[in-house]
């Protein structure tokens, strides 16, 4: 999840930990090397269902879009296959994250459908799956930096890759958002 080695998703392990020391967490599957979202339906049996989650947090997609060639229908529906069988053959409370449009700026109308398709999937089992509207918060964000006028700071590159702050944001909206949930149950 965000920057080049999953730095969000580091970040996010970190500061539920410095917060719940005593909290069992292992969260991501950051791999060195780009792992289309195939080969992670693939492994999804040795590496997430039999681990035997509480919560799974499902943030993919960008690197399909972003290098892979592919458009948001296809991201949608490899998408869809890989949380089916999680629904399917899990306990796990699923969580889906959404992608900010300017991560990807070539192509922003196939991140908007995949936001849409993350939000069509959620619809479809609400009961096991949430939505992290991260595309919203980053957008709320962008609006109170652009509000500081110069001293803002951006969440992105003009390539669309995450700054350090982007990654700090994501952390911290993804850990405030698991504590909610954890009080909830």
């Amino acid at each position: 999840m965000f920057g080049p080695k999953g730095e969000a998703a580091n970040r996010f392990v970190e500061a539920v930990l410095c917060r719940e020391p005593s909290r069992p967490i292992q969260f991501s599957l950051n791999v060195p090397v780009a792992v289309s979202l195939s080969q992670i339906k693939a492994r999804l049996s040795s590496d997430v269902i039999g681990k035997n989650a509480g919560r799974i947090i499902v943030g993919l997609g960008l690197r399909e879009l972003n290098q892979g060639g592919a458009d948001g229908a296809s991201v949608a529906n490899l998408l869809l296959l890989l949380v089916n069988e999680l629904v399917n053959k899990t306990q796990s409370r699923l969580f889906l994250l959404t992608i900010p449009s300017e991560m990807f700026p070539i192509a922003v109308n196939e991140v908007e459908f995949l936001n849409t398709s993350i939000r069509e999937i959620i619809k479809m089992n609400e009961n096991r799956i949430a939505l992290l509207d991260f595309a919203k918060y980053a957008e709320e964000f962008k609006e109170k930096q652009m509000a500081r006028g110069k001293f803002g700071r951006s969440l992105f590159k003009e390539d669309g890759e995450p700054t350090s702050l982007c990654c700090m944001l994501l952390a911290l909206y993804l850990q405030d958002r698991l504590v909610e949930d954890l009080k909830e149950m």
